[in-house]
């Protein structure tokens, strides 16, 4: 994964004020606010970014992470503290999945799987929903909106599929969409036989049909994406759109796989609700 560092300006009069309202403390650095969720066994730890203008009912953005083969991931809190910066009264919230430590003191309860589409299973996933409706209940948010990569956007649009009332919309990147086109692929192109293993996972496109007619979706992946191709982005696109689903399609010219903090994604983020 790539990363990046973008400045988070916060004013101390809305730093105080939303602690107030919120009752948790606002991220006072630019490394944001640690903070869990869920009951032991089905912990979610994750950051908290604000903008820099955050009333009683905050749009809530939450951020969830790719498959982060061989390190902890990290990415995520630099999108997150980037997008925060482009939008008004959003509290951004960047989450571990299930299973996975940030190196930095975060975890997540869970089983982290080896990184090879092995867990995208529904329980991880309600794991997660869990964690979402209660952040949403704690900060008091007006809509939430979902942002994955890779693996994460794999994890949303199950969770999505799981609770279509979850989020008002969703952006979806570099996603392996349809589970075992993409394992295939992978186990090809790295030369790997785990990618051959049978798994518990849920694939995202056997689900298309469960998500809400209602949700704006869109997905974006990178033109030269190496890991998950367009061809599997348009595949679940096309099945949406043949279901009458709010669904659309961007490339990024050029891109590879790692487009989460690329101008075009936060271009995507900043104006979703």
């Amino acid at each position: 994964m790539q990363w990046t560092r973008a400045g988070l300006v916060v004013t101390i009069a809305v730093l105080v004020g939303v602690a107030m309202v919120h009752g948790i403390p606002s991220p006072v650095a630019a490394e944001g606010h640690p903070t869990t969720f869920g009951a032991p066994g089905r912990r979610v730890s994750g950051r908290l970014f604000n903008s820099a203008r955050v009333t009683a009912h905050p749009h809530l953005v939450v951020v969830l992470h790719g498959d982060a083969p061989g390190h902890d991931p990290v990415y995520q809190y630099d999108f997150a503290r980037s997008l925060a910066a482009e939008r008004d009264d959003t509290i951004v919230l960047a989450l571990l999945r299930p299973g996975y430590r940030d190196g930095l003191g975060g975890w997540s309860d869970g089983d982290r799987g080896l990184a090879v589409g092995d867990n995208y299973t529904e329980d991880a996933a309600r794991q997660m929903v869990e964690a979402v409706v209660e952040a949403a209940s704690r900060l008091h948010a007006r809509d939430t909106v979902l942002i994955g990569h890779s693996g994460g956007a794999a994890m949303a649009l199950i969770m999505l599929a799981d609770r279509p009332n979850l989020a008002s919309s969703a952006l979806i990147a570099s996603c392996p969409c349809d589970l075992g086109a993409w394992r295939r692929h992978m186990a090809v192109r790295d030369f790997n036989p785990l990618f051959l293993l049978p798994v518990r996972s849920v694939s995202p496109l056997s689900r298309i049909g469960q998500l809400s007619p209602k949700l704006d979706l869109r997905l974006i992946v990178g033109e030269r994406d190496p890991v998950a191709p367009p061809w599997l982005s348009r595949r679940f696109v096309q099945a949406g759109q043949a279901r009458g689903l709010r669904v659309r399609l961007a490339l990024a010219p050029g891109a590879g796989h790692e487009i989460l903090e690329s101008p075009e994604m936060l271009a995507a983020a900043k104006d979703l609700h």
